[in-house]
């Protein structure tokens, strides 16, 4: 019986032992957690710099670069036949792989000649100006804009007398008109009665050669 009572006693004790142990609280591990690293911030990219920053972008074309610097902008006679070279639309040697005789401009240009004899050599000997004047280089024609209307700029010139005689001329396809200014005798002429809009583009487009108009050429006289 004593026994039995200790026992008992015994048992009472450890389950009273056991009720005071702290319960772990709700919602909590019985482990403490690793505290999380902090993440390292971002690097900052700079962005490259633009070209066409600070630009009003109707300066530009697609390709970053300015529009009257585009190469291939030029028209060629693949484009346009007047775009050839003015002796090949008159009926000269055919310089390029498309130019050929244009009769408009032809009849233009035999008027404009109309009225040159002024120009033309003292000297019987030497030939007349209009063969002269188409014995030299020329360009192609380059395309300029006036009043909303298209004009073609041409040269032409004397062979191993350039710009002593020379033609620089402005031709309308729609009017088949031609207005230029011929040096020639260390002259200028203007022919086809150009306006000021006209002459000025054609001093422009082609400076006059001071000189030109100094008389120590054979062909002044």
């Amino acid at each position: 019986m004593t026994s039995r009572n200790i026992g008992l006693s015994w048992m009472i004790a450890l389950l009273a032992a056991c009720s005071q142990a702290p319960a772990p609280q709700a919602g909590t591990d019985s482990a403490p957690s690793a505290a999380t690293p902090t993440d390292a911030p971002a690097a900052v990219v700079e962005p490259e710099p633009n070209i066409e920053d600070d630009v009003d972008p109707s300066v530009w074309d697609n390709e970053g670069e300015p529009e009257e610097q585009t190469p291939g902008a030029e028209l060629t006679c693949k484009d346009n036949p007047l775009a050839t070279h003015f002796f090949t639309l008159v009926g000269g040697n055919t310089v390029d792989d498309c130019g050929r005789k244009d009769a408009k401009v032809l009849a233009a240009f035999n008027t404009l000649m109309q009225n040159t004899a002024a120009a033309e050599a003292s000297d019987k000997e030497i030939p007349p100006l209009r063969k002269r004047l188409l014995s030299g280089p020329s360009g192609p024609g380059k395309l300029v804009v006036m009043q909303g209307e298209p004009w073609w700029f041409y040269t032409a010139c004397q062979a191993h007398d350039c710009p002593g005689t020379a033609l620089a001329m402005l031709y309308s396809p729609a009017q088949s008109k031609m207005v230029g200014r011929l040096t020639a005798r260390c002259r200028v002429w203007w022919l086809g009665e150009p306006s000021a809009e006209q002459r000025e583009q054609i001093a422009q487009l082609r400076p006059l050669d001071d000189a030109a108009l100094t008389e120590d050429s054979a062909l002044c006289d």
